[in-house]
Formats: structure tokens, C-alpha cells, sequence
């Protein structure tokens, strides 16, 4: 069996056939495929604190994977439309953090904590671009924001963007939404803050979602979970919360599709691989919305990344998705790889699939998403994995 690996070669990267790891090399399940590794020019053979691969997002025949760095941070646009991935653009933004959102077909806004992104000499905000065509993409316009963006959320449907401050000691409290009707003059049109001993340090991260008439948003951040109704976008209202004492920081927060399930990541600085409540997932029936019921959690027993990495025994929950239809996710963790977890018995979750990998394959995912059939996950320090999981596929 062959790996498919590209090289790079004027700033996009070629797909050449190279021998695969050998199985015995690596730890996962014997349902999971790795189909492709698209190294990210410049990552670090050792991922430290701002540098290497983030978050990802994704629109039609597009994926688009984030680097942050301050030399080679952007955005690497893979078209996913053929048997076998490739990358076929890259958005220069030197920054730190570097979140990406699609605001609609050839449009995504960057945000970022500080760097020089397009030319601009320290600050952050969101940085709007034009990737229509991914082999000549347009810089456009900027708005500034408090200490920067470490998170960027489009609204469905509407020309705006919830820059989150990270709801950490490096985040303010309020949370910036932007029009971007006019790409190349954002704006901030409304600010918001958590309020009644909500996230003190505002929305780490942000998420929405919208079924019929409910238009709800889920801030997650230190200290407690905040759902608002987002049925105004420039003036959301609190509605309900989620506190949990095992929580160390609610990193991201999902619900599922049929609006019954929603499970929430802890970013602990978590020192056990070996399963337990720190940096777990823990899934909340949501049919209540200002009340979710606590059901269960999941946590990771395998994983450690290599001595020297950052963050190596952080074996903590991270970014992660829905399958569609389904009450599995995909997930991201620190220093155990990728996983995928079933919630369909809402008081026993189930792991489906793995991929962690040992020695120099060792996986440290800050990111790890499902779409259109395949798994796509960030690799802290080597670039960006694609998966395929026999079997695995969304529901009705």
C-alpha cells in the first residue's frame, strides 16, 4: 500500500506515492484509513506555543486547514473533490491563533490574537479574503478587535461574523459582531457579553445552531457554558447555562442535528491519559434548552506525544463535530489523537474509531473534523491528516 504525500513547489503542493507507514507503526483502529498527509511548509518538527497546524472549515469542493506562525501562518485551501485530495492555494497570515469561518462560496473571514497578517504591524482582529479563485486569492478588509480574535462564527445565513476573544486571561470580555456586507470595510455593528457569572473572560469559542424558528448560540469559556437566543444577531439574549465543578475550561460546545444532544469539550490542562473526567467530553440532553440535563461523559485512555512536544500530556478534549444525523462526533485530542465517539446510547458512549499513532507518526490534533464522508484533523505539529472510517457515514 501506498501514502500519498505532497511536496511543495511555489507555495502549493504536489502529490507524490511514497511507501506507508508500516501498521505495526501505528495505533489505531483497524476501521480508520489514512488516506493522505499534506505537510504544512515550515511546521515545526516541534510544535510550540504559536506555531503549527489549528482549526479547519470547510464549503463545498473546499477544505480550509489554518496554520498559525509567524512566519508561515495562513490558510492551505485543499479541493477534496477527487479520489484523492490536494492543495491548491495558500492565504498568507503570519499571526498567531488563526481561526477561519466561511461567510459564503469564496469568502472566509481569518481572525487572529497578533501578527502581521497582510501587512499589519502587531494588533489582531478579522481579516476578510477573497478565495474564489484559491490560486489568486484577495486580501480584503480589516476591523481590529479587543486583544484580537481567537475564535470566528458565521451566522447562517447573513453577512455577519461572532469574533469570540477566547475567554481566557487573553481575551476581553465582549464578544465583537461584525458586519461584513461590505468585505472590504468590516465593521463592528454590536458588542455582547456573557452576563450572570457567565464567562468571565468572554466566549472562548462559539458555535450556532438553528432549526426552525430556534436560533440559539452556545458561548463556551471559562467558568460556564451561556446558550442565547441569536434570533437578533446584533442582540442576543441569554437564555440559558451549563456549569459543571469538573470543568477546567469549556473549550467547544455542539448539538446535534435533531436538536436532542449537546456535548461540550473540556480544555484541561489534563496530566492522565488513562480516562476520567479532566479534559473529557460531556454530553447534556438539550430537549430542555435553558436547563440541559447532564448524561455522561467520555474520556481518551491512550496517547502522550512525544517529550519536547508542546502541551505533551495534555490528554484533552478539543475541537470536534457531529457527524450529520447522528449523535457521534469526530474529535480532536491534544496529545491522543483522533477519535470518533457514539452517543446513540446517550448513558454509555461508545469509541468507534481511533488514530494516534506512535513514534514519529505520533498525532497531537488541534482540530479534527467530519465532512462529506471523510475525517480531516490538524496535526499540531506536522500539517494536516485525511481519513476515511469503513463504515461510518451520516444519518437521515
Amino acid at each position: 500500500m501506498k501514502t500519498l504525500r505532497p511536496i511543495f513547489l511555489a507555495g502549493l503542493a504536489l502529490t507524490l506515492a511514497l511507501p506507508a507507514i508500516a501498521h505495526a507503526e501505528v495505533d489505531k483502529s483497524k476501521n480508520v484509513k489514512r488516506i493522505l498527509h499534506i505537510p504544512f511548509k515550515g511546521s515545526p518538527d516541534v510544535a510550540m506555543a504559536g506555531e503549527g497546524a489549528t482549526d479547519i472549515d470547510f464549503q463545498g469542493r473546499y477544505v480550509y486547514a489554518m496554520q498559525q506562525g509567524a512566519q508561515d501562518g495562513g490558510i492551505h485551501i485543499i479541493d477534496h473533490s477527487a479520489a484523492v485530495p490536494r492543495e491548491v492555494g495558500f492565504v498568507s497570515c503570519p499571526a498567531t491563533q488563526n481561526d477561519v469561518a466561511v461567510v459564503k462560496p469564496g469568502l472566509v473571514a481569518l481572525g487572529f490574537h497578533s501578527g502581521t497578517c497582510a501587512g499589519l504591524t502587531g494588533g489582531g482582529g478579522v481579516r476578510l479574503v477573497d478565495v474564489s479563485d484559491p490560486k489568486r486569492t484577495k486580501i480584503l478588509g480589516f476591523v481590529n478587535t479587543p486583544e484580537g480574535t481567537h475564535t470566528v462564527t458565521t451566522y447562517p445565513g447573513e453577512d455577519i461574523v461572532y469574533a469570540s476573544p477566547g475567554g481566557t486571561a487573553n481575551g476581553k470580555e465582549l464578544e465583537q459582531i461584525i458586519d461584513v456586507s461590505n468585505p472590504m470595510k468590516p465593521k463592528v455593528a454590536a458588542t455582547f457579553g456573557p452576563t450572570d457569572g457567565g464567562p468571565a473572560a468572554g466566549c472562548h469559542d462559539f458555535n450556532f445552531w438553528f432549526k426552525g424558528d430556534e436560533k440559539l448560540g452556545i458561548c463556551t469559556g471559562l467558568g460556564q457554558v451561556q446558550i442565547w437566543d441569536v434570533s437578533d444577531p446584533l442582540a442576543p439574549e441569554v437564555i440559558g447555562a451549563v456549569n459543571n465543578p469538573s470543568w477546567f475550561l469549556n473549550h467547544t460546545a455542539d448539538v446535534s442535528d435533531d436538536g436532542e444532544l449537546l456535548v461540550i469539550s473540556d480544555e484541561t490542562e489534563a496530566q492522565d491519559c488513562v480516562g476520567g473526567p479532566d479534559g473529557a467530553f460531556w454530553a447534556y440532553d438539550f430537549t430542555n434548552r435553558p436547563t440541559p440535563t447532564p448524561l455522561s461523559f467520555f474520556k481518551i485512555k491512550r496517547g502522550q506525544a512525544p517529550v519536547g512536544t508542546d502541551r505533551p500530556t495534555w490528554c484533552t478534549s478539543h475541537n470536534f463535530n457531529f457527524i450529520p444525523g447522528t449523535h457521534k462526533i469526530v474529535a480532536a485530542w491534544y496529545a491522543a489523537g483522533m477519535n470518533v465517539v457514539s452517543w446513540e446510547d446517550p448513558m454509555n458512549p461508545v469509541e468507534e474509531a481511533h488514530y494516534f499513532g506512535t513514534g514519529e507518526d505520533t498525532a497531537n490534533y488541534w482540530s479534527a473534523y467530519w465532512y462529506d464522508g471523510r475525517i480531516y484533523a490538524t496535526d499540531r505539529v506536522k500539517g494536516l491528516d485525511v481519513f476515511e472510517v469503513k463504515g461510518l457515514k451520516e444519518g437521515k
